[in-house]
């Protein structure tokens, strides 16, 4: 099991506290001019091993339900089910298939806690 994370944040910088960031690089194993990101971390080189590229699927996992289990806080967070908190996100595209390189882009359209709209 996998847990990914986007806590990655220097003072009053938000560019790499992105989840979606995490995913792309995850899926591509590269940052490129695509990438929500610095120019200065911009290559086209695949980071190696290229083999360690993984799944929006797997990405989605490590970023939901793997993460709950881990904190042991599976019965309330981490997918939707019946009788969980209902917290998600909506967005306009669908994740699954939109394309890799630029994935960091993603924003969503609705944030819902508790199951109320909260943006």
């Amino acid at each position: 099991m996998v847990t990914w994370s986007s806590d990655n944040i220097t003072f009053e910088d938000f560019t790499t506290w992105n989840p979606y960031l995490g995913m792309e690089v995850g899926m591509t194993r590269k940052i490129t001019e695509k990438t929500r990101g610095y120019e200065w971390t911009r290559c086209d080189t695949v980071f190696p091993p290229e083999n360690e590229r993984m799944s929006i699927e797997e990405m989605l996992l490590g970023f939901t339900i793997n993460g709950a289990k881990q904190l042991g806080i599976e019965d309330k967070k981490g997918s939707i089910t019946a009788g969980k908190d209902a917290d998600y996100l909506v967005f306009d595209k669908d994740l699954l298939t939109t394309e890799k390189e630029g994935f960091s882009y993603n924003k969503p359209t609705d944030v819902y806690f508790a199951g109320k709209r909260v943006n």
